[in-house]
């Protein structure tokens, strides 16, 4: 079943070229371009009366994504008008984090003169699992497919500031100073005290294998985590920040979780549990058509 993205984004006719920049523009004179004119949007109310919406949901590496439905018809790369902005509440204060640009691609056909296709890039099906770990399956013969550049143009990304996730995201929402360059098992244990944890059940529910049947004894698990998660939080902050020795504790935490849900679930969780985007930001690249 189409995500109602997939059936916007195919609204967009596929004889007619995409409006994309010119061959010589850049992935990073975009990102360059992009960052200078971003601060217009750091109020969300400026992008509400814009036209951005926000979609779908708050995600633990990556916050919210508000959309502006005119630019992805479009199919327009425009570092003035990007087609996501992303935002997430840090110190009680809605912050933009950087902004994204959409592009479609229909069946085998890969996009062209598009900075950084394919490897920048990522597929995105606007479904939760999606962003959990699970590519949407690749390029079909006849598909709509969206695919997706991350640029974070305001908060410091460690993995690159291309890449989709950024684990440091969960720290400055906890207000936690870390000295350590964060993965995504110590960013995804953390940020169960952040909304991860009901993120999580969701994303589990979602893909069907959080079921009545193994419900409570699953959000059991979630809850236990998210308390430990909290105790080694507390000391790090105590201490002045989290430290390595810190951020390998969290790490090992989800680790402890996800031996928990494999036992609870089976192995049908464990494409759920994996990192949701490789470290090095090249999104879902295997997917993608190549020129």
């Amino acid at each position: 079943m189409r995500s109602w993205l997939q059936w916007l984004a195919a609204l967009v006719p596929c004889a007619m070229p995409a409006q994309q920049p010119a061959p010589r523009t850049t992935l990073e004179s975009l990102a360059a371009e992009a960052t200078r004119l971003a601060p217009h949007f750091a109020d969300r109310r400026v992008a509400a009366t814009e036209g951005y919406r926000r979609l779908g949901a708050d995600f633990p590496g990556m916050g919210e994504h508000w959309l502006q439905s005119g630019q992805l018809l479009l199919d327009r790369i425009d570092p003035a008008r990007p087609t996501l902005l992303m935002y997430a509440t840090i110190a009680d204060t809605p912050t933009l984090l950087g902004v994204g640009f959409v592009t479609t691609t229909h069946g085998l056909t890969p996009a062209t003169d598009v900075p950084g296709w394919p490897d920048a890039w990522h597929e995105h099906s606007g479904l939760l699992a999606d962003e959990s770990g699970v590519a949407p399956g690749g390029a079909g013969a006849s598909d709509t497919h969206v695919w997706i550049l991350h640029v974070w143009t305001t908060m410091p990304n460690p993995d690159g500031k291309f890449s989709p996730d950024n684990w440091s995201l969960p720290f400055a929402r906890e207000r936690l100073e870390v000295s350590a360059r964060p993965g995504a098992d110590a960013g995804r244990a953390l940020a169960l005290l952040s909304a991860g944890d009901a993120y999580l059940r969701n994303v589990l529910t979602d893909a069907r294998v959080r079921v009545p049947a193994n419900e409570a004894r699953v959000d059991a698990a979630i809850v236990a985590s998210r308390s430990r998660v909290a105790s080694i939080t507390s000391g790090a902050r105590n201490a002045g920040g989290a430290t390595v020795s810190d951020v390998d504790a969290l790490g090992r935490e989800w680790q402890s979780l996800a031996r928990a849900l494999r036992e609870i679930i089976g192995p049908q969780v464990e494409r759920y549990l994996e990192p949701p985007h490789p470290a090095a930001g090249t999104g879902h690249q295997h997917d993608a058509p190549r020129p």
